[in-house]
């Protein structure tokens, strides 16, 4: 501030995360943006570490907010694994050291208002969006409020937040009230005039099923004008405000175009960097949100189902700026969004903001009214170019393949895009996630049947053969999802065995708040149908069902036996030990090579 001759910040904001200024991390982004609009703007970042509170107590007050997120990912999935234990890495922070603290957004709340008394505090990011209203935490297996009762804040930012952070910024300069700001939430004495009322906080703690109704409201209230929500605490109320109208190209284009270092703060040098940012330095973000409505995931509620694009002039000037830089070396890791063949993909009413609730965009198939054939080409087309700029060897795609997406809708067969993306775009894997093969496991996490994965990769197959492409597919599993027993659990033992496949690492289900497989978790009931699941809730069971998927792991080979012996499959001990002794075919392409480990993250897409 000294060097820049600031004698005060405008806008304060906090995260749980290691500073590292790139586009997919939250609060820099955020802080990159406001700068651009003029204003000061400063971030401390993880300040539990400074037990005696100096960063705090160095920084004057600023003169409009101070904005507070648990950082990148909630505090909580980065703490702890599904089977909540304690995590022994932290990503996020320099050179990978845990010490976040729990519900991160609530301490940092406390210390800013300690420290910081009668400035607005408002809360944000990925723990605080999705805990906008009561919710069933997995951790403590209890309904809590939300975070804004618990954090104390004035205001909650769900959504991704660019454009309500300037908006909130420019009311606050002008002297303007916060109140009725589109994608936030406040508490307020009385619900509105006009305002649907939900299930309050202890109506749901008493009988966990009224969260069916809040997850049908909040699903029904999704779009831009639609009603407030209004939610009880006690004598308070939380108001959820209908979210903003889906960004504009031009809007994207700015979020992305921000001169961003792509490093992380040099205070972090000696500790080794920042792990997260290696994995995603050198990629390139082209698009936000996603249409695929997967139970397990909370996208459409954060970035919406209406599919963001970039503009191929963005994309290209980031690709020639990664070009230029001084350490790149040729390759750019990603070409993609939550799911990279999502680029472009829309149909007339998610772009008009409209709501359509009357099927669902991919399921049980893809909507006749999406353009599938010509958005892949486009999307084609900008692979192109982004592999064809001065300065790039290589542009590959990482992100998740939806692989229900590369079937043309006229001929039913592979689209052109799916060419390029195994001649010049797979680093020897793509990353598809079937998630199960039982089809009453896929129905209830609304995911395609896993037939069409067997037709795709077969497809693949070809594909890599006609090419003479050694290359992989890298299949992500869940096991312990709503409606999964032994016996869905032994049919993608079947699936696997098949394969001679067994992923290193599988991700166990874990019923994330604003989530249609939290509710499904907590109520044992699918929200939309109101049909009854099985529950795995106990650990012994989940342990069953992810040794049958990492079968080839000799520490799971009795907890293999013990699952078919419990399901009453002993027909299938024989074939499972010869497995183990080589017995099954030789691993196909789509079969993913030993040794290599799958994060235990989420595997949208």
């Amino acid at each position: 501030m000294s060097a820049r001759g600031w004698d005060e910040l405008d806008v304060l904001l906090v995260t749980g995360d290691a500073y590292v200024d790139h586009p997919s991390f939250g609060v820099p982004a955020i802080g990159r943006l406001l700068e651009a609009h003029g204003w000061r703007v400063g971030i401390l970042d993880c300040p539990e570490l400074e037990p005696d509170g100096s960063g705090w107590r160095r920084l004057p007050a600023p003169r409009l907010w101070v904005g507070v997120s648990a950082g990148t990912i909630d505090s909580l999935v980065t703490n702890y694994t599904a089977s909540k234990k304690r995590r022994s890495k932290d990503v996020y922070r320099a050179g990978g050291r845990p010490g976040r603290p729990n519900r991160a957004s609530i301490a940092y709340t406390a210390a800013a208002r300690h420290h910081f008394p009668g400035l607005p505090v408002i809360l944000g990011g990925l723990e605080a969006g999705p805990r906008r209203l009561a919710y069933y935490d997995y951790w403590e297996e209890k309904i809590r409020r939300s975070m804004l009762i618990d954090a104390k804040a004035d205001l909650l930012v769900w959504g991704m937040g660019e454009r309500q952070a300037v908006e909130l910024t420019r009311r606050l300069e002008h002297g303007e009230p916060l109140s009725g700001l589109a994608g936030t939430c406040e508490i307020a004495k009385h619900p509105p005039a006009g305002a649907r009322i939900v299930p309050g906080y202890e109506e749901i703690a008493a009988d966990w099923k009224r969260l069916i109704e809040l997850f049908q409201a909040v699903r029904e209230e999704n779009e831009p004008g639609s009603r407030v929500l209004a939610q009880a605490h006690g004598t308070r109320w939380v108001l959820q405000h209908p979210p903003l109208r889906p960004a504009s190209q031009q809007e994207v284009d700015r979020f992305y175009d921000l001169p961003y270092t792509r490093e992380w703060h040099p205070d972090h040098d000696a500790a080794g960097g920042v792990p997260a940012l290696e994995p995603v330095r050198w990629s390139i973000n082209t698009h936000r949100g996603c249409m695929a409505d997967c139970t397990f995931c909370s996208i459409t509620f954060h970035q919406g189902r209406t599919i963001q694009s970039r503009s191929e002039a963005s994309i290209l000037r980031e690709a020639a700026a990664l070009a230029a830089h001084h350490d790149f070396r040729g390759t750019i890791t990603d070409v993609g969004g939550p799911t990279a063949n999502m680029y472009g993909l829309g149909c007339k009413l998610l772009e008009s903001g409209k709501p359509c609730l009357g099927r669902d965009c991919l399921s049980p198939d893809v909507c006749p009214a999406l353009r599938i054939d010509s958005q892949s080409e486009g999307y084609r087309r900008l692979l192109a170019l982004v592999r064809g700029t001065k300065g790039v060897k290589h542009a590959f795609v990482q992100s998740g393949i939806r692989y229900d997406l590369l079937f043309s809708r006229k001929s039913g067969a592979l689209l052109p895009l799916h060419h390029d993306l195994v001649e010049h775009h797979v680093g020897g894997r793509m990353k598809l996630a079937p998630e199960h093969a039982s089809s009453e496991v896929l129905r209830v996490m609304n995911k395609p049947g896993f037939e069409v994965y067997e037709k795709y990769e077969a497809a693949y197959q070809k594909e890599c053969a006609d090419l003479g492409r050694d290359q992989h597919l890298v299949n992500y599993f869940i096991v312990g999802h709503p409606g999964t027993g032994l016996a869905q659990a032994i049919e993608l033992f079947e699936k696997l065995l098949e394969r001679n496949y067994s992923p290193e690492q599988v991700q166990e289900f874990i019923p994330l708040p604003m989530t249609r497989g939290m509710v499904q978790y907590a109520t044992g009931l699918d929200p939309l149908t109101l049909e009854e699941l099985y529950v795995p809730r106990g650990g012994r069971e989940r342990r069953l069902q992810k040794a049958l998927v990492r079968w080839k792991d000799p520490a799971n080979r009795r907890l293999v036996e013990e699952a078919l012996e419990s399901a009453g499959r002993r027909d299938l001990v024989a074939r499972f030990h010869a497995a183990l002794n080589g017995g099954a075919r030789r691993p196909t392409r789509a079969a993913r090579p030993e040794g290599e480990e799958i994060e235990d993250l989420d595997s949208c897409g």
